[in-house]
């Protein structure tokens, strides 16, 4: 597997080669009058990385009381992501952009002690992203931007938080997320749609654990789960 490093190596090579290419191409200029209208609309399709990050209590950190349990992590693990946005403009350097519907498939794990059997794994999730959007003045038939903002999410597949729909130490995670998400991206610009490739970085500010862990669990010994996710967004408009 990739490390982090070079994954986010990756992508920004890959920036620079879709910049290269879409400031190559300025003989011909297409639809030179997209930002005389207020509202577009466009949908997009997203491959995720996302993990949790964690905040471990005192117990845990003086080993006093861990008993068996040597490590909790959450590798990353990937995940799909589509949906339909809709983008404002607001004047020539910002618009304002969101997602009515947006649905992320996610399979995040904790392992305690690298036992595959104590993990916890989310499904399907809606999430309504808000972000305002800077951009650049327009070279040719690309621009680059930047945008920053939350996003809210909620777990689509719950039957019953405490029954059938969550078992294990699924049921002491929350099942709505609340993140600060920002990121960067390039406008393509083509003769009939613009096509947008973005990079995307999602930091969780809510604590996912449910109060009420019991002592069996070794969820006790962890303060704080939060969300941290990573995607990559091809944009359709």
């Amino acid at each position: 597997m990739l490390s982090l490093h070079r994954k986010k190596t990756l992508i920004f090579l890959f920036f620079v080669l879709i910049a290269q290419i879409g400031y190559s191409q300025i003989d011909t200029q297409f639809q030179p009058d997209y930002d005389a209208k207020k509202v577009h609309f466009g949908y997009y399709l997203g491959f995720a990385s996302t993990h949790y990050n964690f905040r471990f209590n005192n117990a845990f950190l003086s080993n006093s009381n861990s008993g068996n349990v040597k490590a909790i992590t959450s590798p990353s693990t990937s995940g799909i992501k589509a949906g339909g946005v809709i983008n404002v403009h607001l004047n020539d350097y910002y618009d304002f952009r969101f997602s009515p519907l947006s649905i992320s498939i996610f399979n995040r794990k904790i392992l305690e002690s690298d036992s595959i059997s104590n993990t916890q794994q989310d499904k399907a999730w809606f999430e309504i992203p808000m972000h305002l959007k800077y951009k650049s003045e327009r070279r040719g038939n690309s621009r680059m931007f930047f945008f920053g903002g939350l996003k809210y999410g909620f777990e689509t597949n719950i039957i019953n938080k405490r029954g059938s729909a969550k078992t294990g130490s699924a049921q002491y995670i929350k099942s709505s997320d609340l993140c600060v998400e920002y990121g960067m991206g390039l406008e393509i610009f083509r003769e009939y749609f613009k096509v947008t490739p973005e990079i995307h970085f999602s930091h969780g500010i809510k604590n996912m654990k449910e109060p009420g862990v019991p002592t069996s669990s070794y969820l006790r010994y962890l303060d704080k789960i939060r969300t941290h996710t990573v995607t990559f967004f091809l944009v359709f408009q």
